[in-house]
């Protein structure tokens, strides 16, 4: 009687290709009212949105848009202006085995801007961090019960294969007026900082609930004297329904990215009340669902009695497990100020860029290093013409999740705060949050196929052997040695005798 066997099949995810890599991007805009005068820029930031992502032969090309702004002051004026710019960004990262199709999951993230005067115009120069994985998911086919034959052993393993079954987007419109104080003597909005904080991911009618808040910080230009700016913090909520099916509503987890944001200060709505700075934000959040399919799956076998089998073997690649952690952090640091810049009297707002330069697991937990460009917008003592002030600020921080050299790591700043400890230096307190994902891949080895061979009849006589096991020889290696059942063998030590009766 021929070997029946029963399969199933499970559906696999497979890394094709990981890439990063770092593009710089130019974008300018021209300064209004721009003469003979010095233009002395004194903050610049700039934001990536990535757009599409199309997945070719061998490679992935990627378009983003790349929005700029500054904050700059002309001559010796006291007050501070703001421009805006924008550009974009294409690149093409080579990953060999990529096919159309397959998935691809991008990040981006700006790691440095820097602002300069030319001839009329102000320059950005922006170096943008992208990271690239190719995802390919492929049905395999295990076979879970062998029958038709006496004297078989077998050994089934359980396996567990994890993928990312389904990804949907919304683009959120956030939006929200604050009062500002008549004492400000608000004038224009000048410059926007918004990070976005999710705090709930739950299953909901439909799809997907998406919770959380966008913290925006408004740089407010201001009339008081001694005081060209304020700095203005709000929060946006968000609340978003991503469509999803609901058999995977349950193994969610989300991404949000920023667009755009926009503010205006808006004129007081009667002549004694207060004036209105308004915002909005355009948001896109990311659900992400994983699926699990789970197997006992053949892993080895051989016959007692009867024929021999041949054994054909398969070696699956597997995502076995998904880890992803969220820590709040805070990190300080020390800006010394210039030789030759004014001391500090006021400090007016702080704007930071975490970049990532390397990570690694150690004990089953993982560290991450990098700096922080950061720069400060502050008043001198004495003096009401404003100055800044830069510095690169190291940081490392450990998270409670082992990491590989394909996790997925995201920093944002939720706050950034400066005090000035003297003249010459300021204090930096940031609260970073920290995304790691890290997808647990191996190997496992399995049947794929299994005869009798009609031409290999199992001889052997009846008596005793002593079998000398080699170092990491088990109970089964040594039974299929000599084809007697796993049950018969005694406890195997390596360089100790094992008797086998045959």
């Amino acid at each position: 009687m021929a070997l029946q066997t029963d399969r199933q099949t499970i559906e696999t995810e497979n890394l094709i290709g990981a890439r990063t890599a770092q593009v710089l991007a130019r974008a300018e805009a021209l300064v209004p009212g721009a003469g003979r005068d010095a233009i002395e820029p004194l903050l610049a930031d700039a934001g990536l949105f990535i757009g599409e992502t199309d997945v070719q032969a061998d490679r992935v090309v990627v378009e983003a848009n790349v929005m700029c702004q500054a904050v700059y002051r002309q001559g010796e004026e006291s007050a501070v202006r703001a421009l805006t710019a924008q550009t974009a960004l294409n690149h093409v990262l080579d990953i060999p085995g990529a096919q159309p199709g397959m998935l691809c999951r991008v990040r981006g993230e700006v790691s440095h801007v820097e602002a300069r005067y030319e001839n009329g115009h102000m320059v950005f120069q922006i170096a943008c961090d992208l990271s690239v994985q190719v995802l390919r998911l492929a049905p395999a086919e295990v076979i879970t019960s062998v029958s038709g034959a006496e004297g078989l052993q077998t050994v089934f393993t359980p396996i567990k294969s994890v993928k990312l079954a389904a990804e949907a987007s919304e683009l959120a419109l956030l939006s929200d007026t604050v009062a500002l104080p008549s004492a400000l003597d608000a004038r224009t909005a000048l410059m926007d900082w918004i990070a976005v904080e999710l705090d709930e991911v739950s299953p909901d009618l439909g799809g997907v609930r998406v919770k959380g808040r966008a913290l925006v910080e408004t740089l407010v230009s201001s009339g008081v004297a001694g005081r060209p700016a304020v700095l203005v913090r709000y929060p946006l909520t968000l609340d978003q329904l991503v469509e999803l099916p609901e058999w995977l509503s349950g193994n969610a987890f989300a991404e949000a990215d920023v667009r755009s944001v926009r503010s205006q200060v808006e004129p007081a709505e009667a002549e004694d009340g207060d004036m209105r700075l308004s915002c909005e934000a355009e948001v896109r959040v990311r659900v992400l669902a994983n699926a699990t399919d789970s197997a006992d799956a053949l892993t080895d076998i051989y016959a007692t009695r009867g024929n021999a089998l041949d054994v054909d073997r398969e070696t699956l690649a597997l995502c076995s497990a998904v880890e992803r952690t969220r820590v709040t952090e805070v990190v300080r640091g020390t800006v010394l100020i210039g030789e030759n810049a004014p001391g500090v009297g006021t400090v007016i707002a702080a704007q930071v860029h975490p970049a990532i330069g390397e990570w690694r697991g150690e004990n089953g937990q993982g560290r991450i290093d990098g700096v922080i460009e950061t720069r400060v917008l502050y008043m001198p003592g004495g003096s009401d013409l404003p100055a800044s002030a830069e510095a690169e600020l190291p940081f490392s921080l450990s998270v409670p999740q082992a990491l590989d050299d394909n996790s997925l790591i995201d920093i944002q700043v939720l706050s950034a705060e400066a005090n000035a400890l003297m003249s010459d230096r300021l204090e930096m307190k940031l609260q970073l949050s920290v995304t790691c994902e890290t997808r647990r891949r191996e190997r496992v080895s399995v049947v794929e196929e299994v005869e009798e061979d009609d031409d290999a009849p199992i001889r052997r006589r009846p008596g005793i052997v002593v079998a000398w096991p080699d170092a990491g020889e088990t109970a089964w290696d040594i039974g299929k040695r000599y084809a007697v059942p796993v049950g018969q063998i005694e406890k195997v030590e390596a360089g100790e005798p094992v008797v086998v009766k045959v």
